[in-house]
């Protein structure tokens, strides 16, 4: 069975979960980082306002409104022609970046906007209130895929991270 195929509600969510604080696969072992796509980008994650030195920073406000992007971006036409890059040997990751059309309107995210200062070409953390938006509607979402070795079969992918992208005004 191919990586580009329709994954149920159920198994992304035990993929998600099985991806969580495992080392990416695609990585060195000494540079791999933990995946992190519940305790990072749902409202698990400890602090929010952690991250000064991201202009935005977004997590779900919900677990099943991760699931539910996740399953959005997994099915969406281009989700499927980046997981059948997996199919071919020797591909080990992709990453899925769509705009959410079915779902759109019904998943939610809180965001916290950083002040940042331009320095020459860059951005960098600056003094000031950050500003935190609760319950944004989402439109887009970033899903980073790695392929497992050997694959379960009914779980055949880790995903590193997945975070909600753009918002509805």
């Amino acid at each position: 069975m191919g990586y580009d195929r329709i994954y149920s509600r159920e198994e992304i969510h035990q993929i998600l979960w099985l991806s969580e604080r495992r080392l990416r696969p695609s990585s060195p072992l000494d540079k791999a980082r933990h995946g992190h796509p519940i305790s990072q980008h749902t409202e698990q994650r400890d602090n929010p306002f952690d991250r000064r030195h991201i202009a935005q920073d977004s997590t779900f406000a919900s677990r099943k409104d991760l699931v539910l992007a996740v399953e959005g971006a997994l099915h969406d036409n281009v989700g499927q022609q980046e997981l059948a890059k997996l199919n071919a040997h020797g591909a080990v990751s992709c990453s899925i970046n769509v705009q959410l059309s079915a779902t759109k309107g019904k998943i939610k995210a809180n965001v916290v906007r950083n002040p940042m200062a331009q320095l020459g070409n860059r951005l960098s953390p600056a003094e000031g209130p950050q500003h935190y938006l609760s319950h944004v509607l989402v439109s887009s979402v970033f899903v980073l895929i790695d392929k497992l070795a050997p694959a379960e079969s009914w779980a055949p992918i880790h995903i590193q991270t997945a975070y909600p992208k753009d918002f509805l005004p």
